[in-house]
């Protein structure tokens, strides 16, 4: 037996006592649902006692109910018609007639979908099949638009390893490998750096009401690339111009040469404001400055020194600052170990151990290797710190704060001052600019000397705009870099000492216990832990 959904018809045989019929699903058949039923009624004004149709319809064999109210003709084979919600199916629903009924011919079910001004091809088979077999409360897809085919944007594939993040790898034994970093993207003269596939367009549609559904635009892909790159004459492809070392930044490509030294002291002299990347096979000495745009890398140890790059700085051996040392990287900051210095990354911060020292990251500190240790000084990052042990036996002061960037907060409220100030200095200007031109649409005279002050003040107006809406782009983007760090924590995967100074979201406490293998975080607006 095949399939067939429970329908329902009205018993009109007798006016004064009108029933509903209601015929149960077969072979795993839909049940109807009341707000169906319900509303069928309602348009033909006769009605059922809820009670009695809910507990019809929930039944398995035929069952008839009283309905009120009469009628005045006989109820006819109906067919409702349904869009689907993006006009590419038309849905037909038939209902059953009564005793002496009339029943739908197709010609009727094609002049309702003309009253609907359907335009799609009718699918013959879906139609005839109800013809043929007159099952109700079910539907038919009798028609179909086209579906629209979006397109593909252009992208560029890049042929060399783009990823800026790249950390030490943690060896089987728990220490970690400060030694092959892989830091440096080489690349050979001539080699291909980049290919840009081309956007595809897309395909349009139309729906069932014989409406054109366009494809979005696609995006046209874009081959930027810098210093010692150059592109084909197709315009497809990046190559590079000499060998050296291949970085992505903000979607470009450039190639820059690795500067190479075995160690920075007194036979080299400062080496700042480099263009490129720096790599120093031995040790950066007390006393030097280097600087550099690129990536600096260091085979030895980086001593009382200050080193700054716009890319990441590596350290092979470790940085023994000596209270003097003060290294910055635009990116990421990764040594053995850091002793005695100033750190600032703007990304994350690595190392097997932090004594003594300020460091601060952007986003994570991770503290791993055989030691793992964090002791003395201060150590903050926006997103979390992990390490394995927290402070020390002797009680040495150490701070770990998470959740916020000092220098982005300080940097928030500055432009939020700022932002007062604009708004007094466009407040004044505003009432200045509308009277002028007022004047000047009444056709008053303006001298030249009134002309001159009401360009300047113009002027001023534009600039007071653009600062603020400059600065409002800044303010939003570090209040969601500060959402972002809502979650901040600290993990410790050993132990962390009493008298550890814990700071979570401005939040603060000093533990007065050990606390081992937790997760330190907010909760309830105070700082509490989580086992790991």
């Amino acid at each position: 037996m095949a399939q067939k959904n429970s329908y329902f018809k009205i018993d009109s045989s007798d006016n004064e006592h009108l029933q509903l019929i209601i015929i149960p699903p077969q072979d795993g058949g839909k049940q109807l649902e009341y707000k169906e039923v319900i509303g069928y009624l309602k348009a033909h004004q006769i009605y059922a006692d809820e009670k009695q149709l809910k507990q019809a319809l929930a039944g398995d064999s035929e069952k008839k109910i009283p309905l009120t109210g009469s009628l005045s003709y006989t109820v006819n084979e109906e067919v409702m018609l349904d869009v689907s919600p993006d006009s590419l199916k038309l849905y037909a629903r038939f209902y059953a007639p009564a005793e002496g009924g009339t029943l739908l011919s197709r010609d009727d079910v094609e002049r309702e979908m003309r009253i609907l001004h359907m335009r799609a091809e009718i699918i013959d088979a879906e139609l005839n099949k109800f013809f043929n077999e007159r099952t109700y409360c079910t539907d038919f897809l009798v028609a179909e638009g086209t579906p629209m085919q979006p397109g593909i944007d252009g992208y560029v594939e890049y042929l060399f390893n783009t990823d800026s993040s790249r950390k030490p790898t943690v060896k089987e034994d728990g220490s970690v490998d400060y030694f092959n970093l892989n830091t440096v993207v080489s690349c050979a003269k001539g080699q291909k750096l980049a290919i840009l596939h081309p956007e595809k367009e897309g395909i349009p549609g139309r729906d069932v009401y014989g409406n054109k559904l366009l494809p979005p635009k696609v995006g046209r892909g874009q081959l930027k690339f810098g210093k010692e790159v150059e592109i084909s004459e197709d315009g497809m492809e990046l190559f590079a111009k000499s060998e050296g070392h291949v970085t992505l930044e903000k979607d470009k490509v450039e190639v820059s040469g690795v500067m190479e030294f075995e160690n920075i002291d007194t036979s080299t002299g400062n080496i700042e404001n480099f263009e490129g990347n720096l790599l120093v096979k031995g040790n950066i000495k007390s006393g030097f400055r280097v600087s550099a745009s690129g990536d600096i890398e260091v085979k030895g140890i980086i001593e009382a020194a200050e080193v700054t790059a716009g890319g990441q700085i590596t350290v092979a051996k470790g940085i023994n600052g000596r209270e003097k040392a003060i290294i910055k990287s635009g990116k990421n900051v990764i040594a053995h170990y850091i002793e005695n210095a100033t750190v600032r990354a703007e990304g994350y911060v690595m190392a097997d151990a932090i004594l003594n020292s300020h460091v601060d990251a952007g986003d994570n500190i991770v503290v791993k290797g055989k030691k793992g240790l964090i002791s003395g000084g201060r150590v903050r990052a926006l997103k979390y710190i992990q390490a394995k042990v927290l402070g020390s036996t002797m009680g040495v002061t150490t701070e770990i704060d998470v959740g916020t960037d000092p220098e982005e907060k300080q940097r928030l409220i500055d432009l939020e001052q700022q932002n007062t100030e604009l708004r007094k200095l466009i407040d004044r200007i505003k009432p200045v600019l509308m009277a002028t031109r007022q004047k000047i649409a009444n056709g008053e005279k303006i001298t030249p000397e009134m002309v001159s002050q009401t360009k300047a003040i113009s002027e001023k107006f534009v600039q007071a705009e653009k600062e603020l809406g400059e600065n409002n782009a800044e303010i939003q983007g570090l209040k969601e870099k500060a959402g972002e760090a809502t979650n901040a924590y600290i993990e410790v995967e050993d132990v962390a000492y009493p008298g550890t100074q814990v700071i979570i979201s401005d939040t603060r406490m000093v533990l007065r216990s050990r606390y081992n293998y937790c997760r330190l975080v907010i909760k309830d607006g105070e700082v509490g832990s989580t086992p790991l």
